[in-house]
Parts: structure tokens; sequence; C-alpha cells
């Protein structure tokens, strides 16, 4: 496992968030700050929309604090709880606004 390594220094640098609640909160908010900005109607926001994707700011942003060793995502168990919990329950609710009707008239 490599040693984060600070660029200036070659010294080894601990991440500055080592909390999981803080990291996950603090990735809410960047995403929920993307999706708010995607949302408004102010030139400005829909030109640097049209020229930088909301989908790629949503996976730039975040990478972003690990590479400024914010965050180490060696240390971190957030991968963990959101693969274990956080998908499994995301897909029992975009399964439950199916509309089973429609789905049994398909076929027998």
């Amino acid at each position: 496992m490599p040693i984060p390594i600070n660029l200036i220094a070659n010294l080894p640098v601990d991440a500055w968030i080592e909390n999981d609640a803080v990291t996950f909160g603090l990735l809410m908010a960047i995403l929920g700050v993307v999706f708010w900005t995607n949302s408004l109607n102010h030139r400005f926001w829909r030109t640097f929309y049209t020229i930088f994707p909301m989908l790629l700011l949503c996976y730039f942003l975040p990478s972003l604090l690990t590479l400024t060793q914010l965050v180490d995502p060696e240390k971190s168990q957030l991968y963990f709880v959101a693969s274990r919990y956080l998908l499994p329950a995301s897909l029992v609710l975009l399964t439950s606004s199916i509309d089973l009707r429609e789905i049994l008239r398909l076929g027998p």
C-alpha cells in the first residue's frame, strides 16, 4: 500500500478528514451543489454546464478530495457502507415505483 507523499517536502501526509460521517456529508454537499446549480436558469450556469457536463463534475469534484489529500479512501469504510446499505436501499426505492399492472399486461 503506497504511503501518501507530500510532493513538495516528500514527507508522508495524513488525510485531514478521517471521520466517515464527515466525508459522507462533504460528498453529499458537493453533489447537492452540483445538482442545485445545474437546475438554475442563470445564464452563467447554463453556459457552464454546456461546457462541463453535470455527470463529469459529479465524478471529478469528489476525486479532488483524494488528490488534495483531504480524504484517504484506503482508510475509509464509506465504500463498504455505500455498497452494502445505500445501494440496496436505493434499488428497493427504485423498484417500489414500478407499475406492476402494466408489467403484467406485457405478456403471459
